[in-house]
């Protein structure tokens, strides 16, 4: 047999080498949104955004409107789909759930793991999909949104707990840190770690201190700890803000109600 010069056994060696690289499972930043619509993309991150900010009707709005634009667009069936679930519009959920699973687009891993997700949900909307998202954390570690999905599977099934530190991480690594402090200080409500809240949502308006949803959430946090007078300040807050939140306005109503009620006792 012939041998190898030292030169080819460096050359076979690092072959071996980049053969054995390939094979390794990439990690990737963020989950790709399947679209062959540009424009429906554009709306798609418009969406994504308003959702962000608590703008809720505009995100729909926003993402109909990339369903025209795509009719195959799952991302954007998903997030109809999620929003309706969390919310408990069962109907609506199925239809827009139902359309997410037909999507004929050769979709990426993560798209296939929120899809097999939806599938859970279509069974049994409390059905228990957290290795999913942490399947998703696996993958792309570094995409913020792979955590959020998590944080939704352990919502789903009341794991306030396991949610608190899934949001934790995702600080870590986001650069818009703000909607992540407002789901946490809910998180902390949930937990009835009031003071964790408070800081939480502190944390949101110091973050973003001229959009109403913060003081609305902070709003919230007072009505929880009956501390009504405060929260018809942070909810007028949030009014005076953006006059459309007539979802504040109301909850400042139903604060002032609660505290004149106490105070005629």
């Amino acid at each position: 047999m012939r041998k190898l010069k030292p030169c080819q056994i460096l050359v076979v060696f690092l072959l071996l080498l980049f053969l054995s690289f390939c094979k390794t499972e990439v990690k990737e930043e963020k989950i790709p949104v399947t679209t062959k619509s540009e424009t429906a993309k554009e709306l798609y991150m418009k969406a994504y955004k308003a959702g962000e900010q608590v703008e809720l009707a505009k995100a729909r709005n926003l993402y109909e409107k990339a369903l025209i634009e795509d009719p195959d667009f799952f991302m954007a069936y998903y997030q109809m789909a999620t929003y309706d679930l969390y919310f408990g519009n069962e109907e609506s959920f199925k239809e827009y759930a139902g359309k997410a699973v037909e999507c004929e687009y050769d979709l990426s891993k993560g798209e296939e793991l929120l899809k097999n997700a939806l599938e859970k949900f279509l069974e049994d909307t409390k059905a228990d999909a957290t290795e999913i998202g942490e399947e998703l954390v696996s993958i792309y570690p570094k995409d913020k949104d792979a955590y959020f999905y998590l944080y939704f599977f352990q919502y789903i099934i009341g794991n306030y707990e396991g949610g608190v530190l899934t949001l934790k991480k995702v600080i870590e690594i986001a650069e818009n840190q703000a909607p992540i402090y407002n789901t946490l200080g809910y998180a902390y409500i949930q937990l009835e770690q009031f003071e964790d809240a408070k800081s939480a949502f502190d944390k949101y308006i110091e973050l973003e201190p001229n959009l109403p949803n913060p003081y609305d959430s902070k709003g919230d946090y007072f009505m929880k700890v009956e501390e009504y007078g405060k929260a018809y300040e942070s909810f007028m807050k949030a009014y005076d803000l953006d006059t459309t939140w007539m979802a504040s306005y109301n909850k400042a109503m139903k604060a002032k109600e609660m505290l004149d009620s106490l105070q005629q006792e």
